[in-house]
This record gives structure tokens, C-alpha cells and sequence, in this order.
């Protein structure tokens, strides 16, 4: 009995020896596994453990470097278009005279929002005596204009507009001639090579004239209802037509010319042809009508015109 007695117990011995030992590898492996803070978790891939901050910063996508770069993309980008012109002509012989003419052109477009500026400067002198060298030359052309105008697009062919000219023109009776006017815009024709579109709206305008007509008022205030039309056409990638033509109509009585309402009409109209010869030379022909059917004098007559030839240069 004690041959066999004694294998059992060691053996019963070992068996609870190897439990204990599991028990407590079993408590350690759970101890550590508390020990781990929550920023911290094993991933295992490949036989790899990293940090669980570092695992998700690391598969994090460029996202906001993407999402700038789209939208970038997405804003739309101010159209410039900036030109200077110059033009002149020499008389010699029977006609003697001499003539220079210089202006710019802006147009800013972004989007539904469209700027234009304009100046023009025309300055001419001629000798009316030609066979008579006593006679001084004569100025026969001093003229300064400048015209802007925003439209906004609310819908895709619907605007509303407001504009601002200067004229000063002395040899038309014209000290200075301010325009401000405003109202809707309505675009019959919109496309990359075709735009029509009609205005109307009101128009106010101020003169200060040279020699006035009354002795008792050297400027008006006219209120005005405007009618006018546009129309541009890129006949093709060297040829452009630009053109436009604005109706004013009285509103009040102007007392400088003794004009009653609807009476006093004045019309301006413009006309460009440009033909480019490189990217950034052009030669254009323009002509200007003014007309005022009651002019600032009694000696002037109604109608002015300007024709002008000049080379035109693109900065941008």
C-alpha cells in the first residue's frame, strides 16, 4: 500500500502545482491587459502592434488639401481684359491740320458680375486759311469722355445695371456733362460670340455749360427716362464689332433751353471695329454720334460726330 501511495501523491502533487501555474499566468495576462490605457490598442497586422493614435493618423486621407484644391477649382476666376489705344492724322497741302486721339479700355468679368470703363481723349487743330499765313491755327477737336457701367446677373440673361459718364466738350457748348444712371437688363442673346441685350432705366444728368444759353442758369438738372441697346459680335478670333445706342428723354422741364417734358431728346451712339493683327495688336476704326435735338446755344448745331482710327494694344 505505500508502494503505491506515494506515485499518487506526487503526482496529485505536480497536477496542482501546473493549475496554480496556469491560474496565474491566466491573472497576469488580465492584470496587464487593464494596465493599458485606452489610447492604446493592439493592432496587430502582419505580426505589428502599434498605438492606436498612431495607426489612425497614419491612414487619415489628405482630405483638407483635397477639399482646397476643389475648391479652388470651383471658384470662378476674374476675366481681365485691359487695352490702351492711339490713333492720329496729318493734313498738309489745301487742308492743313493735325489730329490725336488716346484712350483704354477695362472690362472685368466674374462670374454674374460684368465691369466696364472707358476713356477716350480727341484733341485736333487745323488751319482754316491755308493761303494766309497770318492766320493762326484753329482748335477744331477737344473732347475728353469717360463711361463705366456694372451689370449684375441674377438669372442667367436678367440684369440689373448702373452706370456713370463724363463728357466734357467745349466746342459743343459743354463746360461738363455728368450722367448717372441705372435700371434693368434684359439679354435677348448671350453666347461666347453673340450679345444682345436691351436697357432701360432712369437717367439723371447735370450740365455746366460754356457760354449759357439764359443769362439766368449756367447748368440744368435733367431727369430721364433711358432706353438703349447693346450688341457685341466676335465674328471670328481676329474680327470684333462692338456697338451701342442710349436714348434719354426728358422728364422735367429743362429752363436753359425752354424744354418741356419729352422734348429734349438726346441719343448717343457707338461703334468699334476691331481687327486684330497679332495677340496683342489690334487696329480699330470708331465712330461716335451725339445728337441733342435742343442744343446748349443757338449757334450749335444737333448733331456731332467723331470718327476715330487708332492701334490697339492688349496688357491683358
Amino acid at each position: 500500500m505505500k508502494r503505491m501511495f506515494v506515485p499518487w501523491a506526487r503526482m496529485r502533487l505536480g497536477l496542482l502545482l501546473g493549475a496554480m501555474a496556469c491560474l496565474a499566468s491566466v491573472s497576469d495576462a488580465s492584470a496587464q491587459e487593464e494596465a493599458i490605457p485606452d489610447s492604446v490598442a493592439a493592432d496587430v497586422s502582419a505580426g505589428s502592434t502599434e498605438a492606436a493614435g498612431e495607426a489612425t493618423f497614419m491612414a487619415a486621407p489628405d482630405a483638407p488639401a483635397e477639399a482646397a484644391e476643389e475648391a479652388a477649382e470651383a471658384e470662378p476666376e476674374l476675366e481681365v481684359d485691359w487695352t490702351l489705344n492711339a490713333g492720329g492724322a496729318i493734313n498738309t497741302g489745301n487742308t492743313r491740320s493735325w489730329n490725336v486721339n488716346a484712350g483704354s479700355d477695362v472690362l472685368l468679368v466674374k462670374q454674374d458680375h460684368r465691369l466696364t470703363l472707358g476713356a477716350l481723349f480727341n484733341f485736333g487743330r487745323a488751319d482754316i486759311a491755308p493761303t494766309d499765313d497770318t492766320v493762326p491755327y484753329t482748335t477744331v477737336a477737344r473732347q475728353f469722355f469717360f463711361n463705366s457701367r456694372y451689370d449684375y446677373f441674377f438669372t442667367d440673361k436678367d440684369a440689373v445695371w448702373g452706370g456713370l459718364s463724363y463728357r466734357w466738350d467745349p466746342l459743343a457748348g459743354f463746360r461738363a456733362q455728368l450722367l448717372a444712371n441705372a435700371g434693368y437688363l434684359r439679354a435677348f442673346v448671350k453666347t461666347d460670340k453673340h450679345y444682345f441685350a436691351g436697357r432701360i432705366g432712369y437717367s439723371y444728368t447735370f450740365e455746366n455749360y460754356l457760354q449759357p444759353p439764359s443769362a439766368l442758369f449756367d447748368n440744368s438738372n435733367i431727369h430721364g427716362l433711358l432706353a438703349a441697346l447693346d450688341y457685341e459680335n466676335r465674328l471670328n478670333e481676329h474680327v470684333e464689332f462692338l456697338s451701342s445706342i442710349v436714348t434719354i428723354y426728358n422728364l422735367n422741364k429743362v429752363e436753359v433751353q425752354n424744354a418741356t417734358a419729352f422734348q429734349d431728346i438726346r441719343i448717343y451712339f457707338t461703334a468699334a471695329l476691331l481687327s486684330h493683327l497679332t495677340d496683342k495688336l489690334a487696329f480699330e476704326a470708331r465712330f461716335l454720334m451725339l445728337y441733342d435735338r435742343i442744343p446748349p446755344g443757338p449757334d450749335l448745331v444737333k448733331v456731332d460726330t467723331t470718327t476715330l482710327f487708332s492701334l490697339v494694344y492688349t496688357f491683358m
